[in-house]
Formats: structure tokens, sequence, C-alpha cells
């Protein structure tokens, strides 16, 4: 009985944040493993006898797409500082919160849940070119004590992974030189 309330809760908070206009689209990639060892501990591979604690200890890895969503930013009011302009503030703190919503609801083949150390891109605009700012997982947090919780994700930003404004660049791109046999 009492689970209704943060079912409703989470089915209204995923009404507001596809629907706000406070929102912004995101893209969400999430951190898989490249290296191959001989064993593996709970699908990850070892290192030297010990399972990897976590994706952080990790050297090879490279980032899958996980599908399109929405995020809105769900920071309590705290004092910021102002642009030049006086149009925008910047955010003080180190750490960021977002509601976050896939774009496909539950039991839809796209949707997918998010973990910590997944990638959030907060596109800046439309189109493929819009610029995108990248921040990382790093916890979640509940604001009601009944499951399903209610759910806000902590984030901090991952200015390594920004992308500017213009076409996405492909590392593996060779300027159009034939691809060596």
């Amino acid at each position: 009985m009492l689970n209704n309330v943060p079912e409703a809760i989470n089915r209204m908070t995923r009404n507001v944040v596809m629907n706000h206009p406070n929102t912004y689209s995101v893209q969400v990639f999430r951190k898989t493993i490249t290296r191959t060892a001989p064993d593996t501990v709970a699908g990850a591979p070892t290192m030297g006898g010990l399972g990897v604690l976590d994706s952080m200890d990790e050297e090879q890895f490279e980032y899958a797409f996980l599908g399109n969503g929405f995020a809105m930013p769900a920071e309590g009011f705290a004092p910021a500082p102002m642009v030049k302009r006086g149009d925008a503030n910047i955010y003080a703190g180190d750490e960021f919160r977002f509601l976050i919503e896939p774009e496909e609801p539950s039991g839809h083949p796209d949707w997918f849940d998010v973990r910590n150390h997944d990638v959030m891109y907060l596109l800046l605009g439309t189109g493929p070119d819009a610029p995108r700012l990248a921040f990382e997982i790093v916890g979640t947090e509940t604001t009601s004590n009944i499951p399903p919780f209610t759910t806000r994700y902590i984030t901090n930003r991952r200015d390594d992974l920004h992308q500017p404004a213009g076409p996405v660049e492909d590392p593996e791109d060779d300027g159009g030189a034939p691809d060596e046999p």
C-alpha cells in the first residue's frame, strides 16, 4: 500500500522532467572494459588473481551509447556567482544533481537504467553539431524512504570529455587516407 506513494511520485517526476521548459536533452554512455584476461570474476577480467574492484580501476575501456533521455537540474537553491552578462549563474559547487529519465518508458527495449560511472552529455542545442557538456554519475540519493525510491543523481563535471560545437571528431579518422591492410 505504501509503495503506491513513491510509484506515483516517480510517474509524476517522469512527466515533469520530460515536459519541463528547463529540461535538457541528454545522451547517456556506459563505460565498458576492453581489456581481456584468461579469468573473470562476475563478468570482469581479473588482474593477476585479484578481481577488479571497480571500473575506475581499469585503464582499457570505451564508452558504449545507452540511449537518449532528459535531465533536469535538481539543485537546492544556493547563492552562486553570475556570468558577466548577468543572464545566468555559474553553479558554485563541484557536485550537480539531476533528475534523469530515459526517453523510452520502463519495459521498452530502448529503456536503460542509470548507474554510477555512466557519462551523461547535456546537449546545449539541437542538431548533431550542438555543444555537449559531460557529467559523470557519482552517486544517487532519494527524497523518500519508501521503495521504490525516488532517485536523484549526483554528478561531477567531466571537463576532459566536453565536446565543443561542431561536428563530432572521430579519433580513428585520419583525414580520408585509405585504411591500411
